[in-house]
């Protein structure tokens, strides 16, 4: 079984072996502690138990997050305000938040211009949104994307023994660079990758 702890134990040595390595896990952390500060208001999309953001609590004015199984693993939640729903249908007001999360979410998206639509709208004018998420182009991803999603769900719980109900289904609509230009471009955002 490929556990959390191995995994990290693999990126660890794979840092001994290679110059300069750096996970992108890593990189993520460090930007999102860049740009989080005591004005910062959170809104982590697809949160899970919220783990990615717990260090933010305390240092931004508010971490709120948004998943639709968020009843699931209500008693794991590592954030004070959690909310279950749809990531097309937030309920939040307009400009809600100054700055948007989303780790490993979009290739889940079924409908990307209606979750984006959704970030523009819950945004503050001069937000960010800020994600990570696999490249379809990848070779690894390219190859999973051969494989139907009832297959790959028994195959991840396989090797990483996570519970399937979370496992979602994967169709890699917003996960290349052209992909999220169009995407920001209808709502008048400029990605930068970073």
């Amino acid at each position: 079984m490929y556990t959390l702890d191995r995994q990290e134990r693999m990126r660890a040595r794979y840092k001994q072996i290679k110059a300069g390595y750096r996970p992108a896990l890593e990189i993520y952390d460090e930007l999102l502690d860049n740009l989080v500060d005591a004005d910062t208001l959170l809104l982590d999309a697809g949160c899970g138990p919220g783990g990615l953001v717990k260090g933010m609590v305390g240092r931004a004015r508010r971490v709120t997050g948004v998943d639709r199984y968020v009843s699931a693993f209500a008693e794991q939640l590592e954030i004070p305000e959690a909310v279950e729903a749809d990531l097309s249908a937030l309920p939040f007001a307009d400009n809600s938040f100054t700055l948007i999360t989303c780790s490993w979410v979009l290739e889940h998206l079924p409908d990307p211009a209606a979750v984006f639509s959704e970030f523009s709208r819950v945004l503050k004018p001069g937000g960010r949104v800020m994600f990570i998420t696999p490249n379809k182009g990848n070779y690894a991803v390219w190859l999973r994307r051969l494989v139907p999603s009832a297959i790959s769900q028994r195959i991840v719980h396989a090797i990483y023994a996570r519970d399937e109900h979370f496992i979602n289904p994967t169709y890699y609509r917003a996960n290349s660079q052209r992909d999220i230009d169009r995407g920001a471009a209808r709502h008048g955002a400029a990605p930068r990758a970073l």
